[in-house]
């Protein structure tokens, strides 16, 4: 079926929502805009936007009336195999990195340090999965591989992201881009001088993010509260969290740094803390960012600690909103209270007494 202009596209895609497709539709299309060629599934598209998932994984938006040579490929969508991948890595790339494969992730770093990189991605990933697994979260398989790419020094990442990129806060080490579905980070250290630990909270950190977002614990394509994410991807960062085999005591999954904050800055301004407020806005991190942080992962490890079924519960329903719909303050607060409770207040109270005995 070719569709020569952004008209009968759109009449053929606004059938099949009134079908009940309602989370996009399930075909693929090949489409020419601006001279380069896309193919994916439609999520969602207005007179004005187009949104559509690529075969490799990232978001594209686009004016349908940019959209030439339309044409339907598939009644069902399907991420690029490894092969057209790395292919593709390679050519944007221009042969400057090796690349390496492993079940779950394509890694491109600079040549001579592939099994390391490459190693750390996929076991990260299934310490995830596996995390969320034992607390009755199954947890799907990514459509198509993910992409970790490590630069060999600061400058390169930066003139990366600069130039091809949504952007990383300032002085970032690393960063996970919800558009491109990439993580971007850089060395610490050079040939024969691994210094891991360096960089290994970075690439725990965004890695698990990347990880959340591809095996259906968050959604790419929803508003997901920056608490959840955050806190999740702190949590993290505990060494008892993403190796349990190793690390199997309660104080290894503690993050200290974050608790410590959590104490020094979050407990002795409580109006900063109080749970409905918090759980309402994203707006504490753009204000005060380490106390947001740190109370992110403190309600995180609570409720993950302490009511596992729940949270797992709680993270499936804020996954599951509708695509691109704005989650307002007032629906972030209900979808929190029809799990954990009403009673928000005895919920802080529990919330702070556990904090307290942490040690």
């Amino acid at each position: 079926m070719l569709m020569r202009n952004s008209a009968p596209l759109l009449t053929l895609l606004a059938a099949l929502a009134s079908a009940g497709a309602a989370e996009g539709a399930d075909f693929m299309f090949r489409t020419v805009v601006g001279g380069e060629t896309l193919e994916g599934r439609p999520l969602d598209w207005t007179d004005q936007t187009m949104r559509l998932l690529g075969r490799d994984g990232q978001l594209y938006e686009f004016a349908p009336s940019a959209a030439k040579k339309s044409k339907k490929t598939s009644p069902t969508f399907q991420g690029y195999d490894a092969t057209e991948m790395r292919r593709r890595l390679y050519a944007e790339f221009n042969n400057r990195f090796e690349i390496t494969t492993t079940t779950h992730y394509l890694v491109a770093h600079p040549r001579g340090r592939g099994s390391e990189w490459a190693a750390r991605f996929e076991k990260l990933y299934r310490s995830f999965a596996n995390y969320f697994r034992v607390r009755g979260f199954q947890t799907s398989s990514p459509q198509y591989p993910l992409v970790a790419v490590v630069f060999p020094n600061r400058s390169e990442y930066n003139r990366y992201v600069q130039q091809s990129s949504d952007g990383a806060p300032s002085g970032a080490l690393g960063h996970y881009e919800p558009r491109s579905n990439r993580v971007y980070l850089f060395e610490q250290s050079s040939p024969g001088d691994d210094r891991w630990a360096e960089t290994a909270s970075t690439v725990i950190h965004e890695a698990t993010h990347q990880t959340a977002y591809n095996v259906g614990i968050h959604t790419r394509f929803a508003d997901t509260p920056r608490w959840i994410s955050e806190g999740l991807a702190t949590m993290f960062e505990a060494r008892g969290v993403y190796d349990t085999k190793s690390y199997d005591r309660v104080s290894d999954r503690i993050n200290y740094v974050r608790l410590h904050d959590f104490r020094s800055l979050v407990v002795p301004h409580r109006p900063l803390g109080t749970i409905s407020n918090f759980i309402s806005s994203d707006d504490l991190f753009d204000r005060k960012a380490i106390p947001a942080y740190a109370q992110a992962w403190a309600l995180t490890f609570f409720l993950s600690e302490t009511r596992p079924q729940q949270y797992s519960a709680y993270l499936r329903k804020v996954a599951d909103k509708p695509l691109f719909e704005d989650y307002t303050s007032q629906q972030r607060v209900a979808d929190f209270r029809s799990v954990f409770g009403s009673d928000l207040q005895m919920l802080e109270s529990h919330f702070n007494s556990y904090m307290k005995k942490l040690n």
